[in-house]
């Protein structure tokens, strides 16, 4: 862009008829002795986004203090600030009026600051503020989940200051949102993509937007999600925002986790047997081609083998290395080095080098039974019709406490005590049809069955909160409070608004075991659990 200064100029240079060499050598020295106005607010643009996309607001503030009021380029960082800072209405505002269509980026800021202002104009806020956490919620009903937000977000974020050496801006944000349509506005995500994925949160504008467990027929592992995007809001810190997606969403997975005791589904399927059926079924992507976004890809399945990718590789990365092996890595992305660069800069090997090591470890491991629930590149194998219908009619049943009858459909549908029948090994490891028939043999007082099937967690094939509770319970008959007391967290973790997980019912054992956890916690968590169940369709 040429500025006034130098246009005014060129009007005035023909008239002085100076020597073609002589205008030039003018031009040269006017050009070094007098920079572009508009070079220079490009520049201190960019110096203004890399601190805010780096996480250092009160320096990015200062820069803007003393910079012109007038100037697009800045107009639109101070938007991004406020935006980065949750003052949606600050942010949308810069644009209301102004014609910044010019300045590059623009446009999707401007959008996302509206988004961003309709969803938080309803929001209710709770603070801890010994902790530095702010926790906005746009379902109020959600705001009994504070408690274990404000407690997961601290204890992960003193784990990844351990484990990356990162400090962090204060306070950390957390936005809980109704709907997929409010994570996208929140976000720029686009709502097909989140959709396509099943993403559920997301880390961006300096804060971790997530989707309200109750959005979810069953729950998803929200606590251990809210660890992963906040660890990337720590790799952003660490790098200045130039950290490539694969290390991004590696440490991200390797992170998730680590703030807590380690938990029975933590790497079940490991990250490197999905690797290796992504392989076989061609789904594998380059560690350095995977776009911008896993949650832009095209599929579930193509989402869950980039992440089983990247977790793996990193993983690999950090063991074969020493105690500052990421820290050190992330330090030479934050000086703007390529991948290649900085992995060389920080082990002495480049990609190439360590994808081969990575891949040939990956394909020399013994391989894990196959599991139909977790299979890569292949149909998944569905229930028989008449198991849908038999197990629906239990369901039904069970919902009007017809526990004998509910029992002998299921079990009719299922071919007879549980066994598989004519119905996939899937569907009988598929803890929901476990649960089913855990809980109609709890009601019929067959517990000893009913504990047969809840005993260990490697018989089902996921986490799910409604089988957490329903081994909580019998833990808690048998007097085991510690078996009861883990299972009611697992449940927790997993599904909260599910009430058979909120109410602990008929547990006060665990309840009085619980130092950190008061009834009044428990009491509102189960009273929102209801208020969620009661706004349900009910099937009559």
């Amino acid at each position: 862009m040429t500025s006034c200064a130098h246009r005014q100029w060129r009007r005035f240079a023909a008239p002085l008829e100076l020597p073609r060499r002589g205008l030039a050598a003018l031009a040269l020295a006017l050009a070094l002795a007098w920079p572009s106005p508009s070079r220079a607010d490009d520049l201190a643009a960019d110096r203004v986004r890399g601190l805010i996309e780096g996480l250092s607001y009160d320096a990015a503030r200062n820069e803007l203090a003393a910079a012109d009021p007038s100037d697009r380029a800045l107009a639109v960082e101070r938007a991004r600030l406020a935006l980065y800072q949750l003052d949606c209405d600050s942010a949308a505002a810069v644009f209301d009026g102004r014609d910044l269509q010019s300045v590059s980026g623009s446009d999707w800021l401007a959008e996302t600051s509206r988004g961003c202002q309709r969803v938080i104009a309803a929001t209710v806020v709770d603070r801890d503020e010994e902790r530095s956490i702010e926790i906005h919620w746009q379902n109020e009903h959600d705001r009994a989940l504070a408690p274990w937000v404000f407690d997961t977000v601290a204890k992960a974020r003193d784990t990844l200051t351990r484990d990356l050496g990162v400090d962090w801006p204060k306070p950390t944000s957390i936005v809980v949102v109704s709907d997929l349509l409010s994570l996208s506005a929140m976000t720029t995500l686009p709502y097909r993509s989140a959709q396509t994925t099943g993403t559920v949160a997301v880390a961006k504008w300096g804060r971790v937007t997530l989707l309200s467990p109750r959005a979810s027929h069953h729950g998803y592992p929200w606590l251990d999600t809210i660890a992963h995007e906040l660890t990337h809001l720590a790799v952003t810190r660490a790098t200045g925002d130039r950290a490539p997606l694969w290390l991004q969403e590696g440490i991200a997975k390797r992170e998730e986790v680590r703030w807590r005791n380690p938990g029975p589904f933590d790497d079940r399927p490991s990250a490197s047997a999905v690797v290796r059926l992504g392989f076989q079924a061609g789904l594998a992507i380059p560690l350095d081609r995977l776009g911008p976004s896993i949650a832009m890809l095209p599929s579930a399945e193509a989402a869950r083998v980039a992440f089983a990718e990247v977790t793996s590789f990193v993983g690999f990365y950090a063991a074969d290395g020493q105690v500052e092996a990421l820290p050190r890595l992330l330090a030479q992305f934050r000086e703007g080095k390529s991948s290649d660069d900085a992995l060389v800069a920080a082990s002495g090997f480049g990609m190439a080098e360590w994808s081969r090591r990575w891949r040939a470890r990956v394909m020399a491991e013994v391989g894990e039974p196959r599991s139909a629930d977790w299979d890569i590149g292949r149909p998944r194998v569905r229930e028989t019709r008449a198991f849908r219908q038999g197990a629906r009619i239990a369901a039904l049943l069970a919902g009007r406490s017809h526990w004998s009858a509910a029992l002998e459909r299921f079990d009719a549908a299922v071919g007879g005590s549980g066994s598989a029948g004519s119905v996939s090994d899937q569907v009988i490891q598929d803890p929901s049809v476990v649960s089913l028939r855990a809980r109609l043999l709890e009601e019929t007082d067959r517990v000893a069955e009913a504990e047969f099937l809840v005993v260990d967690p490697r018989a089902v094939t996921m986490s799910f909160g409604p089988w957490w509770a329903i081994r909580g319970r019998l833990a808690c008959a048998a007097g085991d409070v510690a078996d009861a007391r883990d299972s009611f967290d697992q449940a927790l973790s997993t599904d909260p608004m599910d009430e058979d997980v909120a109410c602990d019912p008929g547990c006060p054992i665990v309840q009085e075991s619980r130092v950190a956890d008061s009834s009044t916690r428990r009491t509102r968590l189960c009273e929102a659990a209801r208020a969620a169940a009661g706004s349900a369709f009910d099937v009559d």
